[in-house]
């Protein structure tokens, strides 16, 4: 059976760690080619915000808590005048 690499993490070791694809028998584990330790995943992060593989996703529940939150400084600052 033919399985895609995969990231996972890895309780025992507190490491991000990513298989290799290919071809694997029947209970047969996939090899782990990377791993990425706990301490180093936040500067990955910013990497690749940096670089632009990350992008910033405001969804419709974050928007509309933005709102109501917009609305109550609004009626605050109107009523103070």
């Amino acid at each position: 059976m033919y399985c895609e690499a995969n990231w996972f993490f890895d309780m025992a070791s507190l490491t991000l760690c990513r298989t290799v694809a290919g071809e694997l028998s029947a209970g047969e584990r996939a090899e782990v080619d990377l791993r990425i330790g706990r301490h180093d995943i936040p500067r990955l992060v910013e990497a690749l915000e940096s670089n632009g593989f990350i992008q910033p996703r405001l969804d419709e529940r974050l928007r509309s808590e933005d709102l109501k939150i917009t609305h109550r400084l609004l009626d605050i600052i109107e009523n103070k005048q």
